[in-house]
């Protein structure tokens, strides 16, 4: 009776291990995990840009480590990505929209419709 208890709390602690492992999965709508849920940056300069990302990441990943970021421009929307690992996590991507005024946000974005209505070709 013993080894059968035995064999069931290993068997049990074997499955919580493996489902412990899926909740460490990244939350894909948490802020910065897409392009359409990137942090917002006002910034003038890449060194401005460069301040605001380590502070916020330092802020909302304590512990993780960064590299250093690239520019990717996708639409006519300019972002920096960083990628961050963490000893007991995977690595993960961290988008940034980068935006030269307050007011960008407000212009359309994505590519140009050259002047059909709707986007119709």
């Amino acid at each position: 009776m013993k080894v059968l208890t035995s064999l069931v709390a290993v068997t049990l602690l074997g499955v919580g291990s493996a489902a412990m492992a899926q909740i460490n999965l990244p939350d894909p709508s948490a802020p910065g995990m897409s392009p359409g849920t990137a942090v917002k940056i006002h910034s003038t300069s890449d060194v401005m840009v460069d301040r605001v990302i380590s502070s916020w990441l330092r802020k909302h990943y304590p512990g993780w480590t960064a590299e250093p970021h690239e520019f990717q421009e996708i639409g006519f929307e300019r972002y920096a990505v960083v990628y961050i690992t963490s000893p007991n996590n995977p690595g993960r991507r961290v988008y940034f929209r980068v935006m030269s005024s307050p007011d960008e946000d407000q212009r359309p974005a994505g590519y140009p419709n050259n002047g059909n209505p709707a986007g119709r070709y």
